[in-house]
């Protein structure tokens, strides 16, 4: 998954709605620039890396040096790795010679390298390829428009949950990420962009959260740090294909993170086929950890739909979903399918997107229809995958 800012919007709540055409040219273009890039990393790529410890978990691998450190040293190279970005020990220049000439040896201070950057010629959207210290990769995706910036993080190298119509899905799962790797696609896109104050995280990008549940929060809680990015929950969105455990686990232990859930179906049989994790957690059992989350936290829920012509655009399956979202807070987010050239799903067309749009509001809180913009570098909803080569060659949709 990925996140695009939704330009189209239906809001009960506010009382108003509109639609704007753009969030529904399907009109595909060229690659703008798409760079490799190799990095002077600077320091040992099999130790172990900083980027991913807490102050304190610095402070003591410091304090095992020869000589030892004492524990000021700990936030002093947080700082440095967190609110300054440093990639390399050297460019910590208020520190001794020695100690970072000690770190140096002993430790890494980041945990991926950049292999590509992709921007996009339809949007201001950039996607990073990054690789892990292992040789795998992953992608990370920064969108800005003019309302807001947005980061999309992966969780997992691949996915193992199978969505039928997601690109991810066809690496399977290859493993978590650490704590580490995630903080770690942030920083890299600050080290390349111009960042602004407040911005918004999102974990839409390669992998399911919540079966990563330990390393996610782990990041979310360094990346909170105010000592480093200070990041607040209320700018994190988790999102989850319907993880009902772990949406209710998230409620009680970390409830002002926001989140986000992959609906797209409104009957089991139809869930079950495009996603199968709907044969573990049906509907029912979905909806009622979505309850739990929604009266724990008291803050309202994003479903995510996306929409796939022919298979759950009808007005039927917009009257159904009415009636799951019923006396929920929550705000409808459809996403027209993103397809890559190789899958036998497509977007509706512009009228079945707003009759189904038109059909939820206002009978629904808030309704939004998600801009489609990265297509071209396949960095859209849906579209994030590192594939075999001669698989990842399939041409975005004309």
């Amino acid at each position: 998954m990925s996140f695009m800012d939704p330009v189209e919007r239906f809001d009960n709540t506010a009382h108003a709605g509109r639609m704007n055409a753009d969030a529904v040219d399907g009109t595909d273009r060229t690659v703008d620039r798409a760079v490799e890039r190799t990095v002077d990393r600077g320091n040992d790529r099999t130790a172990p890396a900083l980027v991913g410890l807490s102050p304190d978990q610095i402070a003591t691998l410091l304090a095992e040096l020869p000589g030892g450190e004492r524990r000021f040293r700990g936030e002093q190279v947080f700082r440095w790795l967190h609110a300054r970005r440093a990639a390399d020990f050297a460019a910590m220049t208020d520190l001794p010679a020695d100690l970072r000439q000690a770190m140096a040896g002993r430790f890494s201070a980041t945990e991926l390298e950049l292999v590509t950057e992709a921007r996009s010629s339809e949007s201001t959207t950039t996607k990073l390829v990054l690789a892990t210290r292992d040789g795998a990769e992953i992608e990370t995706v920064l969108i800005v428009t003019p309302r807001r910036t947005t980061v999309c993080l992966s969780s997992q190298v691949g996915c193992g949950l199978g969505c039928t119509f997601c690109r991810t899905a066809r690496m399977g799962h290859v493993r978590n990420l650490e704590a580490g790797e995630i903080v770690d696609q942030l920083l890299h896109v600050h080290r390349r962009e111009p960042m602004p104050e407040r911005y918004n995280l999102v974990f839409m990008g390669m992998g399911e959260p919540l079966a990563n549940y330990e390393r996610v929060i782990e990041a979310t809680d360094l990346l909170a740090r105010p000592e480093g990015l200070a990041i607040g929950p209320r700018r994190i969105t988790v999102s989850t294909a319907g993880l009902a455990p772990e949406i209710e686990r998230l409620a009680r232990e970390r409830p002002r993170l926001k989140l986000a859930v992959s609906l797209n179906a409104t009957t089991d049989a139809q869930r079950s086929k495009l996603m199968p994790i709907g044969r573990r957690y049906p509907l029912e059992r979905l909806m009622r950890a979505v309850q739990f989350h929604v009266r724990t936290t008291r803050r309202r829920v994003t479903f995510e739909y996306v929409l796939l012509a022919g298979v759950n655009d009808s007005l039927e399956d917009a009257e159904r979903l009415v009636g799951l979202v019923d006396r929920i807070p929550c705000k409808i987010n459809l996403i027209p399918m993103n397809g890559d050239g190789m899958t036998e799903y497509s977007a509706p067309s512009t009228e079945a997107l707003e009759r189904f749009a038109h059909y939820l509001y206002p009978r629904t809180y808030a309704v939004t229809v998600r801009a489609t913009q990265g297509r071209d570098i396949l960095a859209a909803c849906g579209q994030l995958a590192r594939l075999p080569a001669g698989v990842d060659r399939g041409s975005p949709p004309a």
